[in-house]
């Protein structure tokens, strides 16, 4: 007699953890999603600016990037372009239901106003904050935690 019972298969993962009944994302969807966001974003930006001191350019990439993600992360969806190509979407931690635009301007203002205007703390920090969701609990990054927001599957 086999020491499985039923359909169970030993390569089979347990339930992945959740927020509000919802799987949470992948750390891997949220990076590729984040790089898309980056192309779609950033390299118009960057092109549109070029001629601009520093300042004017960090001003100008701080707005965009405000309206493009607190509209999208903060509407009913949840989701910017690169979610979207992931199948994932940002919540509010609470309630499971849309962020809203202002706490979506909060997830992102922290780590671009850190990222932007201290040049190599900046960096540090941006990255340790990507990373964190690999060992945090609920996949939090730390912008998720100051925003009180999750990302989820979307499905």
């Amino acid at each position: 007699m086999s020491a499985m019972q039923g359909n169970e298969q030993l390569w089979e993962r347990g339930a992945g953890p959740e927020a509000n009944g919802v799987p949470l994302a992948d750390w891997w969807r949220r990076a590729a999603a984040a790089v898309i966001d980056m192309a779609v974003l950033w390299i118009p930006v960057v092109f549109a600016t070029h001629s601009m001191g520093r300042l004017g350019r960090t001003v100008i990439a701080l707005a965009v990037g405000i309206v493009y993600f607190s509209l999208l992360n903060g509407g009913a969806r949840g989701q910017t372009l690169g979610k979207m190509v992931w199948s994932i979407r940002v919540r509010a931690a609470d309630t499971g239901g849309p962020l809203g635009p202002a706490r979506a301007a909060v997830r992102y203002i922290v780590p671009a106003t850190l990222a932007s205007l201290i040049p190599i703390l900046g960096l540090f920090v941006w990255l340790t904050d990507g990373l964190w969701p690999l060992w945090d609990r609920r996949r939090q990054a730390l912008h998720d935690k100051v925003a009180g927001s999750v990302v989820v599957a979307a499905a």
